[in-house]
């Protein structure tokens, strides 16, 4: 090999010293320290930040409106509209045939 290669060997050993020297060198993580993360709720007290400013924006988005319910027609029309449309217009049928014939 040249001088201007480096060898296989040492590439891969320095590849390998480096995410352990920085994982030993890293600050420990909240779960570690028995800290846990926690999850906002609708009773927190929002802080005066943009961020929860921003939350207080968004959380319109995710709560379901619910749809005013709508009047339905009365049963008697409901079923009683359909059948004498049907009746009128089979009698509508029925007078152009006989007037045809």
């Amino acid at each position: 090999m040249t001088a201007a290669q480096p060898s296989p060997e040492g590439v891969r050993s320095a590849a390998s010293a480096a995410p352990s020297k920085a994982a030993d060198e890293a600050p420990r993580l909240p779960a570690e320290s028995g800290v846990t993360a926690r999850l906002a709720d609708d009773l927190a007290v929002p802080a005066a930040s943009p961020v929860h400013r921003l939350q207080a924006e968004l959380v319109q988005f995710t709560r379901q409106v619910e749809p005013a319910a709508e009047p339905f027609y009365p049963g008697w029309f409901r079923l009683g509209f359909p059948v004498a449309s049907s009746v009128l217009l089979w009698a509508a049928i029925l007078w152009g045939l006989s007037r045809l014939a």
